[in-house]
């Protein structure tokens, strides 16, 4: 499958709904498309995802029941922090269709201390600029 959405954050929100969708997409059609996760902060949850391969188990309970599915949507994670280079290719990759986050207003704010030069920004708008400036 090839790498179609980059998902800024790797919590269980965007895990339990976000790849949750992608996932039954790619069940039910032909999108097969993987997902990177950026991990947004210095200190995230990049490293336990790998370690069990960027798989897990996605529970839904409903009143229809309880439904478990193996979810290996994420292809890799993706740390800025730690090698920032690898973070500006995702912008080479012409597959690209999407980008997701789930950043609140609290995350999207304006720092005059954030600057271009930067690896990488501080902030979400600002590492996302980067990125889609590098895309560009």
């Amino acid at each position: 499958m090839k790498e179609k959405v980059i998902q800024f954050g790797e919590g269980g929100f965007l895990r339990g709904f976000a790849d949750w969708m992608i996932q039954k997409v790619n069940d039910a059609t032909d999108f097969d498309g993987k997902v990177v996760v950026v991990q947004p902060i210095e200190n995230g949850m990049c490293d336990m995802l790998e370690k069990q391969n960027c798989v897990y188990t996605h529970i839904c309970r409903g009143v229809e029941g309880v439904e478990f599915q193996k979810n290996n949507v994420i292809s890799r994670c993706v740390k800025p922090y730690d090698n920032f280079e690898e973070y500006l290719s995702l912008a080479e990759n012409s597959d690209f269709r999407f980008v997701i986050s789930n950043t609140t207003e609290a995350g999207i704010v304006f720092s005059a201390e954030d600057k271009l030069a930067d690896s990488p920004a501080k902030t979400f708008p600002a590492k996302l600029t980067q990125l889609l400036k590098k895309r560009f």
